[in-house]
């Protein structure tokens, strides 16, 4: 069963998913009670699963709920970047659940909306996304 923060099943996102496969690690901020059995200061592996400017999705073994604030942390690879700065990009966020779909094997894929993003990390999202999409416009 899916749990969507609405009744709605359209497509409700702004920006072009691209599908990723990336590790990451995130942190519950809130609510107080889902930290507490998720632990207080526990890092929790988790596979990204697609990227957009806007949010992402991730496999995670833990049932997180909707609303549910996370720290994440991960490290955007683009070897299509110009510039050798921006090949390597550690970024740290905020996202909030808007989605949690049970995956089987005791697995959830969550839905994550960015809240708390830096510009920069925003700009390099975009642009790994761009460059990264099968069917790139700038490329036509």
């Amino acid at each position: 069963m899916t749990t969507h923060s609405s009744d709605s099943n359209k497509e409700r996102r702004r920006s072009r998913r691209l599908k990723v496969d990336f590790t990451l690690t995130y942190q519950v901020n809130q609510p107080l009670v889902v930290r507490m059995s998720v632990g207080w200061n526990h890092n929790i592996y988790a596979l990204m699963m697609d990227l957009s400017e806007d949010g992402m999705a991730i496999s995670t073994d833990f049932n997180i709920p909707i609303g549910t604030i996370l720290s994440i942390n991960f490290t955007l690879i683009n070897l299509n970047s110009n510039t050798e700065e921006d090949r390597i990009k550690s970024m740290e966020l905020l996202g909030e659940v808007r989605c949690n779909t049970p995956a089987g094997k005791g697995e959830h894929r969550l839905g994550i909306r960015f809240i708390k993003i830096a510009p920069i990390d925003k700009d390099a999202i975009s642009s790994f996304v761009r460059a990264t999409s099968p069917i790139n416009p700038e490329n036509l």
